[in-house]
Parts: C-alpha cells; sequence; structure tokens
C-alpha cells in the first residue's frame, strides 16, 4: 500500500519516525467517525435509563407506625416507638424467640415477624435493619457472634416473606447495649432482643 505524504514531511525538518507518527495520526483522524461521543451511555436513553435507579417515594412514618403498631397489638412485649423524621424503631423481645445459643427462630418471634411482614413487603422506600441483642451470659465474642447470626436469621425470615434484599440489612450489637442491668433473669430477658430500624432508603 502506497501512502503519499504531504510535501512537508519530505523536508529535512522531519526525520522518518517523526513522519511515520504524524502520518498514523492522520490516517487514525480522518478513520474516526466525526461527532461520536466519546461516552454511549450519555446520549443513549436506553443506557442512560440503565444508569438511573427511580427514586424510591418517601416513606409515610407515622402511617407506617400506625399499621405495625395495630398488627403487633396481640402479640406481648413488642414496642414501636414513635415515629419521627428519621424513622421507625420496633423492639421485638427474643427471650423465648431462640433457643439458647440457637439462630433458629421459634414461634413467639415467627408471630411478631408474620405481624409486622406485610406493613414492610410493598413500602419500597423503607430499609430495615435488623439488630440482634444478646444478655451477658457466657463470652462476650460468642454473644456478639450469635446477635449477628440472629439477626442474619430474621432477615433471611423477612426476605421469605417478599421483602426485597436490598432493603434489608443486620448487625448485631452482642451484650454491648443492654436495655437494663444483667444481674437478674428478669433483667437478662429483656435484655435478649431484636431491633428493627425503619429509614429511608438511601
Amino acid at each position: 500500500m502506497n501512502i503519499r505524504l504531504p510535501a512537508l514531511f519530505k523536508t529535512p525538518l522531519f526525520s522518518a519516525p517523526v513522519c511515520i507518527a504524524l502520518a498514523a495520526s492522520l490516517l487514525l483522524a480522518a478513520c474516526a467517525s466525526p461527532g461520536t461521543p466519546a461516552t454511549p451511555a450519555a446520549s443513549d436513553p436506553i443506557h442512560r435509563h440503565a444508569l438511573v435507579r427511580p427514586a424510591s417515594p418517601a416513606p409515610q412514618w407515622e402511617g407506617l407506625r400506625e399499621r405495625i403498631s395495630t398488627a403487633t397489638a396481640p402479640l406481648p412485649g413488642i414496642k414501636v416507638g414513635a415515629a419521627d423524621a428519621q424513622g421507625v424503631r420496633i423492639e421485638i423481645p427474643v427471650a423465648d424467640g431462640f433457643s439458647s445459643g440457637s439462630t433458629a427462630i421459634r414461634p413467639s418471634l415467627a408471630s411478631a415477624l408474620e405481624a409486622i411482614a406485610p406493613a414492610l413487603t410493598d413500602d419500597n422506600g423503607v430499609a430495615i435493619k435488623v439488630i440482634g441483642h444478646t444478655d451477658s451470659q457466657g463470652s462476650e465474642m460468642v454473644n456478639l457472634r450469635l446477635s449477628i447470626e440472629r439477626a442474619e436469621a430474621v432477615v433471611s425470615y423477612l426476605s421469605e416473606r417478599g421483602i426485597a434484599l436490598e432493603r434489608l440489612s443486620a448487625d448485631g450489637q452482642g451484650e454491648a447495649d443492654p436495655l437494663t442491668s444483667n444481674a437478674t433473669e428478669e433483667g437478662r430477658a429483656r435484655n435478649r432482643r431484636v431491633e428493627l430500624l425503619l429509614r429511608a432508603m438511601p
């Protein structure tokens, strides 16, 4: 293939390597399609739509709190906190919700989650953080791990009831955040709990 170079390239000012480099640049520039955008997704409505997640509806905290309070009213011990700008906190006692040292959900906790889940299933603007708590019996590290695993078991249970996993997260505090003294069995039972923090989706 013979490429005719402009006369300028034949002058002594240009060495052979420089001429080759300049010729390659001109060839590439000529082959490039004029006006091609650097980022196709920026001008392609299909790609642009795929990159932007629709905004979640703003939660109506007071209405949600009322629905949960009504659903859990027949169940003992469940506390639904006041609705505020941050959301709602739900406290579920699990003194009988798990067997000792286990993450298997027992009927009392299952009943509470079955009552709460329907109020949350279709409210896609609400994120649910599940936090597990234990009493101070046993090793602190074992209690921390157990509280996290119990929170994860609750997340799995709620997911199986139709709540999207992207709305759920799990954490555990172990024995670090007691509601009362662990010196008595009554106090230890109260400290064994699961909390659901309902917040707006990010």
